[in-house]
């Protein structure tokens, strides 16, 4: 596996970890340990390092992040990066990290919120032309269902939440926006 150069912002639990660091103000040549801890619901790992002539290689075997608990389509975390030098703490790096869940072991649906929701809006606008009444009332109880304006609404609302986490995850991977215009100013030719 490469060494990335950068603490990642996103990974499956299971994948390995691997990346390099360098700090200006803290060196491994004098004597600064690097350490890194991941936080979220359900999850926590701490990471170590080696050091690697002035700056260290922070590794997380595949082992340890197997151990995460990720349920559904992942866990929103914090990474905190810190080094240590006898009684001294620093803390060098703090960013969100999105754990997946391990694709060798995953299961059920995982598919995020959005998406959920409008395959369930979708199904219930689908499965609304063969029911021909609005509410209805036995006794003391009383059913009411959405209207079908009402279920467009939020058909319409989940497919914008669906596109943009599509386009957030595109661009966690590098990927250009998909509505992008570019646009030249200067003398026609």
């Amino acid at each position: 596996m490469a060494t990335a150069d950068a603490p990642p912002t996103r990974f499956a639990a299971g994948d390995t970890l691997r990346f390099a660091v360098s700090l200006a103000d803290y060196s491994a040549a004098d004597g600064w340990a690097l350490s890194y801890r991941l936080v979220g619901l359900g999850v926590a790992l701490t990471i170590g390092s080696t050091a690697n002539g002035a700056g260290w290689t922070v590794e997380a075997p595949a082992a340890s992040t197997a151990a995460l608990t990720v349920a559904g389509a992942g866990v929103d975390c914090q990474l905190f990066g810190y080094v240590a030098k006898g009684a001294e703490r620093f803390q060098v790096y703090a960013g969100p990290c999105r754990v997946l869940p391990n694709i060798a072991t995953a299961t059920g649906d995982l598919r995020g919120h959005a998406a959920s929701m409008l395959a369930a809006i979708e199904a219930l606008l689908q499965n609304r032309a063969t029911i021909d009444q609005q509410s209805y009332k036995i006794a003391d109880r009383e059913l009411v269902r959405m209207t079908v304006p009402e279920l467009l609404r939020w058909r319409d609302y989940y497919k914008l939440e669906v596109q943009r986490e599509a386009a957030a995850a595109g661009l966690a991977l590098g990927r250009q926006p998909a509505r992008r215009i570019d646009v030249r100013f200067g003398p026609r030719t």
